[in-house]
């Protein structure tokens, strides 16, 4: 299933509710009219068709006389009632997709991702960034040029260990071609400089306690995704993986059912076994990175 909204965590936060109001027991027709709602406006809500902003939200928590552990937990589930990130400030700028796709990310506690052609953006260096941003037809400006790599810095505030909900758990598992490809075209200059250094800032990264890399060589045989790169990301409210996310150019895929989740799930494991172990990959990036 390919989706932009709404996430698994707000299809969970629809189904407590629901089962909520059942508890009381309530029908959604009391529900509506002790809060001056429609009938079908609690019926979107608790089937996930529409979002639920935060003043609703803790009216539903008020009439349900939820516990405060309990409400909490349900206000980490909903996007709109949590407090407003720095990402909000390129809202018209960023694609709905991307930005959904920091938000996600900044609600995780803990990401999984195999790169297949270029590392994962949350482990790209300033100048591969760039790099990544110019490998098109088209010819971005500038402007454009800076907005995108300062997004991706900011995006990478999530690893830091003074984030307020402390930092975020990266496992990535590259392909040994992401340490040997060129990120120039043929004929520029800079491509052995930029190289070397994105090797040099895996290498750093990889240092962090909450970071793991490892690198599956070329010698360990076909990945079990021949599709390409993916990650899974574990939600803080749940403790569980509860999206699958596909970038691209132009979009990014979610992909939110459980037998999907699982079965990405399953695969990454597979890598991290096909892999060599974190400190077997930090020495072969270093290789690399001494051969280049």
């Amino acid at each position: 299933m390919v989706l932009e909204s709404p996430s698994a965590r707000e299809r969970r936060l629809a189904r407590e509710l629901r089962d909520l109001r059942a508890a009381g027991p309530m029908r959604g027709k009391e529900v509506a009219a002790l809060l001056g709602w429609s009938a079908s406006k609690v019926s979107r809500i608790e089937n996930g068709r529409i979002g639920i902003s935060a003043e609703d939200l803790e009216r539903l928590l008020e009439l349900y006389a939820v516990p405060e552990a309990a409400a909490d937990f349900l206000r980490r589930l909903a996007p709109s009632a949590r407090p407003k990130g720095w990402w909000d400030a390129y809202a018209e700028t960023l694609s709905p997709g991307y930005a959904n796709l920091i938000r996600l990310e900044a609600g995780s506690r803990a990401l999984r991702c195999y790169g297949a052609l270029v590392p994962h953006a949350l482990l790209q260096g300033p100048d591969f960034v760039r790099q990544v941003i110019l490998s098109t037809w088209e010819t971005p400006s500038q402007v454009e040029i800076d907005r995108r790599m300062q997004a991706c810095r900011r995006r990478q505030d999530v690893l830091d260990a003074d984030s307020p909900d402390g930092p975020l758990r990266l496992h990535a598992v590259l392909d040994e071609s992401v340490l040997r490809r060129s990120p120039v075209a043929p004929g520029q200059d800079g491509g052995t400089t930029v190289l070397r250094g994105q090797l040099a800032w895996l290498c750093d990264a990889a240092t962090r306690p909450n970071v793991t890399l490892q690198v599956l060589p070329f010698a360990a045989g076909l990945p079990p995704v021949t599709a390409g790169s993916f990650s899974v990301l574990e939600s803080r409210a749940t403790g569980t993986p509860d999206v699958v996310y596909l970038e691209n150019k132009t979009r990014v895929f979610y992909l939110d059912t459980q037998a999907e989740v699982q079965r990405y799930g399953q695969a990454f494991e597979l890598l991290s076994r096909m892999a060599l172990d974190p400190a077997e990959s930090l020495a072969l990036v270093r290789r690399t990175a001494d051969q280049i």
